[in-house]
């Protein structure tokens, strides 16, 4: 089961792995979907009950919580409402590619450079990126994966999950950690459990990323206690001509972690405030007869999505979690299409954290005009 339309505007995803150790980690008991609504994401998990529970993501409740940066205000203000829209929206495109060939490399140990050019292509076809990226990007992206694969070399990094999507049962939100990996000290030769989330942004890394981290460690150490997360950091490629090099922050000791519950507490309120409601149009329209309230059908979002994903789960076959055994003997050499999905949004925010709703107030504003 992959994606489930729920009603026009709102779909739901299937949260798997790409990679998991299955010889290493006990997998969750738990089965989380990905929603979808007007800019809004969230988890859902079934309970005991089998009632649907919603939960915020990690971007989610740091946008609800966090300020915008200054900044921010300020490069938006510099490119002005179209600029920063085109910016922000490549910038997510092209961090949803990069990160898919972070992805293929860590899993398979091998990477085509050679097969770049169709897999972009095919990209940008599908996503609908203008063609004046093309070079820049074919480019771009082999670099930033020779940084990645350096990183992985002078840390000997060892995936224990890609991709994986967890939730905090008790702050209820959720979210999809890039890399939980074992890690080794290049210099103290210190091997421990950590967890690596990938930016493709080249100025640095902003406070958000570091509560981001923190928020993951919550839930990776809830889910798996016998291999809490020792360290946290932030990786970045950098724009390197001769060798490859990367930004690499230890976040694991952040002063701001400290805010924490401050924010889950505020996220707990404004969540609070959201209408989870829908109101559906549906049947057929006879002004000659009948009611117009017969054409409107209004229900809370968790009945409608326990609705279709029951629907959904009663053809479904169980998926299989890959471990990274199965792949030897493949051909895995080549690039892996990046798919589309919700995680564009969070990776707008690797090149200015709030990106996304603070540009859709500055655009709003600016058609008010």
């Amino acid at each position: 089961m992959d994606t489930i339309e729920i009603t026009q505007g709102i779909t739901a995803e299937e949260m798997r792995a790409l990679f998991f150790d299955a010889q290493a980690l006990r997998e969750p008991p738990y089965k989380l979907f990905q929603i979808n609504q007007e800019g809004y994401r969230y988890y859902c998990r079934k309970n005991e009950f089998g009632e649907v529970e919603l939960y915020p993501s990690v971007t989610t409740l740091l946008h609800q919580t966090m300020p915008t940066s200054p900044f921010l205000i300020k490069w938006m203000i510099e490119q002005g409402a179209e600029g920063a829209v085109e910016k922000r929206d490549l910038a997510a495109a092209y961090g949803t590619f990069m990160h898919a060939q972070f992805e293929s490399l860590i899993i398979n140990r091998r990477y085509d450079f050679d097969a770049v050019p169709v897999v972009l292509l095919d990209f940008m076809q599908r996503e609908n990126i203008p063609d004046k990226v093309f070079n820049e990007w074919a480019v771009k992206v082999r670099k930033d994966v020779l940084a990645f694969a350096q990183f992985v070399k002078d840390w000997s990094v060892k995936p224990l999950a890609v991709e994986i999507a967890l939730y905090h049962p008790d702050y209820k939100f959720a979210g999809c950690v890039d890399l939980p990996c074992m890690m080794t000290d290049p210099k103290t030769k210190e091997t421990f459990t950590a967890i690596v989330d990938f930016k493709s942004g080249r100025k640095g890394f902003y406070e958000e990323h570091e509560l981001q981290l923190h928020l993951y460690k919550q839930m990776w150490d809830l889910a798996f206690p016998a291999m809490p997360a020792a360290r946290l950091f932030n990786f970045s490629p950098k724009d390197w001509r001769k060798s490859p090099t990367y930004n690499l922050k230890d976040q694991t000791a952040s002063k701001s972690a400290a805010m924490i519950p401050h924010l889950l507490n505020i996220a707990m309120i404004k969540d609070e405030e959201r209408d989870n409601t829908l109101t559906v149009v549906r049947g057929v329209l006879n002004l000659d007869s009948g009611d117009l309230a017969d054409n409107i059908l209004t229900l809370s979002l968790a009945d409608l999505i326990k609705s279709k994903t029951d629907d959904a789960e009663k053809g479904a076959e169980t998926p299989q979690i890959s471990t990274q055994s199965e792949n030897e003997g493949k051909d895995t050499t080549a690039p892996v299409k990046a798919k589309k999905t919700a995680k564009s949004k969070k990776l707008t925010d690797e090149l200015f954290p709030g990106t996304h709703d603070a540009l859709d107030e500055l655009v709003e504003s600016v058609k008010a005009k």
